[in-house]
This record gives C-alpha cells, structure tokens and sequence, in this order.
C-alpha cells in the first residue's frame, strides 16, 4: 500500500474530494492502530459516507425537511412540489415513512436506494399530473424526514441515519416551538460544527400578526447564533397560505443550478471526520524523518566498515600489509540504533503514534541480519601497497571507495525495513492531520463551543437596541424577496 503527497495539476471539485476521501481511508488502513477504535469507527463510517455519495455523483441535490411534531414540514412538502403527496390505498402517509419527490427526467432510483427511500414513498414531479414543468429545479431530490421529536424512537433513528446524508437541511419549525431544546442541542449545535449546508424555515408565521411575526424570527435568529449558526438565514414561510414559499422554491433553485451543494455537504463531512481526528492527533506536530545518514553511518561503523576502510587504506599508504575479515554486526548495537530512530521519529506525536512505528519497523534481529548479509555481497576493492608517490592519494581514494560501497549497503539493508515504513506512517499522519487543519479553517468563529449561560446584559443589550433602532418594512416578507437575488448571486459565486 502506497499513500501519495504528491503535487497534482488543478482538478475539479469532485476529483478532489474522492482524492481526499481515498487518502482519509488509505491512511486509516495505515494508522488503525493509533486510532481509538471509537474514532476510527467513527471515521469509516464517514469515509464511507462519503465514497458512496462521490459514487452515485453530485448531478443531485438532496434537500431535507427535517422539523417537529407540528411544524408543518409534510404540507410545506406538497406546498413546494404542488402536489398532495399520497400512496394508493393509504389514507394518511404515517409520521415514520420519508418521501421524496425527484424533478427531472432522469430517474434518481439508486440514490433514493441508498437513502433508504421506499418505492412507495417516491414521487416523480415530471410525471406529476397537472403540473407545469419545472427545468430550474431538474436534478432536485426533496425528502420529507420523521418527526425528529416523535415518541417513537424509530422515527429519531430515521432522522439521525438520514441527516448526515443530504446536501441541504431545511430545518422546519413553528413559532410555539422555535425555541424547543430538542432541536437546539440535538442538532442544530451538531450542524453548526460539521457546517453541513443549512437554512432554517419559519413556517405558519400567518398566524401571527407582522409584529409578532418580526418578534419570532429575530429571536430565532438569535438562537440560532448561540447555536453556531451565526450565517443560516431565517426564512419565514406560510405553507398553508404559500407565502413565502416562491422564494424558499428560488433558494432551492439556486442551490440546484449552482451545483455545489452536494459537493460541500461531502466537504462537510470531512470537515466533520477532521475534528474527530483531532482528539486523536497531537495539535501542529509535524512529523519529522531523522537523518538516515547518520543512521547509516551509525550502523557502517559498528559494523567494522570504518575500520576496514582505514585498513585498507593503511596498506595502500604501506603503513598495514593485511584488512580485517567483516565481523558479525551486533544485535544490541542495532536494537539501540532502532530506538533511537523511533524516538526522533515519534518527537511530539502522541504516544500510540510511536508504537505504531515501533511496530511498523522490521525488529533488530531482522535489520542485524539484513545489515550483515548485505555487507556480506559487497565486492570490496583489493588494497595493495602504493608507489611511493602515490601512497596518500591512493590511501584517500581507497577509504572513501570503501566508506562508500559499505554505507551503500547498509543504506539498502535498512531502506526497507526502517525507512519506508517510517515514511508511510509519517505521511499517513500528514493526510489525516489534513483534515484537521480543514476542519479548524473552516469552523465559523465560536462554532461548536459552549455557551456561557451568565452572559452579562451589557453584551447583548446594545445588538438589540441597535436592530430595534432600524426602520423595519411592514411586511415581514419584504426584506426576504428583497435579499432573493442576492442569494442566487451567493449559490452562483460559490459554485
């Protein structure tokens, strides 16, 4: 097994995550056994998440109504795709079904099969009876999630599987349970620290007047910055009356033509295994290879080629009529050399780490016997007595001829058992650090910490005093139609 560092040539964003993504599992294979199997688990789990979305490809966009008992999220459903959902034969779809609805004319079966999407549960938009085409949404796959706050544990087993696969979260609430914990802590915060792409929809706000409507979304809006989320617009959203959906279908639209939702929901899951690395890889260490010619130079000596080496030199230069026979290479010398290595090798790693390449490299009886071996095949020049004039330069050339052919053999001996593993396990703790360092650019500032809950007044008091002091339309729908082009702007950029 090989892991790569080499520099590659520009790619597209989808060569780039399954480069990624088989760098992530090649160096998981490599480095198991410095891992947690908590975090390793973890982390295939990811891996693979992410091979088999890269795998059924990013043409789709798979967007998710996740929400509570009551939040509307099955009539905002048939409010975005027109049509009233129902299976033949069944009155009323039960709260543990998800459907999906797929516009376009391709057919997107082996997606909704990994998704875990029932046949009966599908509904092509193309094929919907009295319904207009609609090319701006083609290649968009909606689902309709379970309650995640159902008394049914089946139902929150549904959200959670379902959750970390979609590419874009709509997360759905009402204004009596906007501000329900359930949501909050057992997701949203999550959301926040994978920053898995997501919008939050305000639904049933015709039920409050403009002012309370304005109430609830800014102190929506608030919560959601203590949860992380500091940049997930508050969208508020009648699907009763069908205010407001227009635009949430135009975000839906830009998100599709944009074509980088699934992408950065991929991306975001990585970001997601890199913190879960984190607390298994030591923060900003930088592996370092030591010097393997001094190991080299180490071992050649103890193994008697120095001094054979100004043996031979010695006879050239008439001082020695005869070199020493190669003597056997001692193990306790090479054992002492071995550590030595795995601790430069290991210098500020965490401490699994370096079992890991005391255990990757070839033990001292093995390196003595290929030491020995190796020196055993060398053809050594014969040293003969100089002409007078010729001695010193004869005697230099023949030490460094001989230096060299023995260093050499030594270098070969040792290369495979002690340096290429040591290289293997420093780049596999290189391309996993990759993801950490991912993960840490690409958190939002205070997302994912804990929040103070005796924040003092003064902190908060002036950022509400400001927003109050602002002129505010008397249509709570106005700033949001105001802000539609700009976000198709955004989808575009990122795109």
């Amino acid at each position: 097994m090989s892991v790569s560092f080499e520099d590659l040539p520009p790619h597209d964003e989808t060569t780039v995550l399954r480069e990624r993504v088989e760098r992530l599992r090649s160096s998981l294979d490599w480095a198991r056994e410095a891992i947690p199997t908590p975090i390793r688990d973890e982390l295939h789990a990811a891996v693979d998440r992410c091979d088999e979305r890269l795998h059924l490809g990013i043409d789709w966009t798979v967007v998710a109504l996740a929400g509570g008992t009551g939040s509307g999220k099955s009539t905002l459903f048939n409010a975005i795709t027109g049509v009233d959902f129902a299976v033949p034969g069944v009155a009323r779809p039960t709260t543990s079904d998800v459907s999906a609805a797929v516009w376009g004319p391709e057919r997107a079966d082996a997606l909704l099969d990994w998704l875990g999407v029932a046949r009966d549960r599908r509904l092509r938009r193309f094929d919907a009876m009295g319904t207009m085409p609609d090319p701006a949404l083609a290649g968009l796959v909606l689902l309709d999630l379970p309650d995640h706050d159902s008394v049914n544990p089946h139902n929150r087993e549904v959200v959670d599987r379902i959750v970390p696969q979609v590419d874009l979260l709509l997360w759905v609430v009402d204004p009596q349970k906007y501000a329900d914990n359930a949501i909050h802590e057992g997701y949203l915060r999550q959301t926040s620290v994978t920053g898995q792409p997501s919008l939050m929809v305000l639904n049933h706000v015709d039920r409050l007047t403009t002012e309370e409507g304005w109430e609830v979304a800014r102190d929506l809006q608030r919560l959601l910055a203590l949860d992380g989320m500091h940049s997930v617009p508050v969208m508020p959203v009648s699907a009763r009356t069908g205010q407001g959906v227009d635009v949430l279908r135009a975000e839906l639209e830009g998100a599709v033509q944009a074509r980088s939702v699934a992408a950065d929901a991929v991306a975001a899951d990585l970001v997601a295994a890199g913190r879960t690395l984190e607390r298994a890889l030591a923060r900003d260490a930088e592996p370092v290879l030591p010097d393997v010619s001094e190991l080299v130079a180490a071992l050649a000596a103890a193994a008697g080629v120095d001094a054979r080496a100004e043996a031979a030199a010695a006879v050239v230069a008439g001082r020695s009529s005869s070199v020493p026979s190669q003597e056997p290479m001692r193990l306790e010398v090479v054992d002492r050399e071995r550590l030595d290595w795995i601790d430069a090798a290991s210098e500020g790693l965490p401490v699994q780490w370096r079992i890991v390449i005391g255990e990757a490299v070839a033990p001292a009886d093995e390196l003595t016997a290929a030491v020995d071996e190796a020196l055993a095949a060398v053809t050594w020049p014969e040293a003969r007595h100089a002409s007078f004039g010729r001695r010193r330069s004869g005697a230099s050339a023949m030490e460094k001829e001989m230096l060299r052919l023995g260093r050499e053999a030594v270098h070969a001996a040792i290369e495979p058992g002690i340096v290429r593993p040591t290289q293997l396990i420093h780049q596999a703790y290189r391309n996993l650090d990759e993801l950490t360092v991912i993960a840490r650019a690409s958190a939002p500032e205070g997302a994912g910490e804990p929040v103070e809950p005796d924040v003092e007044p003064e902190t908060v008091v002036p950022e509400v005093v400001e927003v109050e002091d602002e002129p505010l339309p008397a249509d709570i729908w106005a700033p949001v139609h105001q802000d539609r082009h700009e976000r198709h702007d955004r989808h575009l950029h990122d795109g």
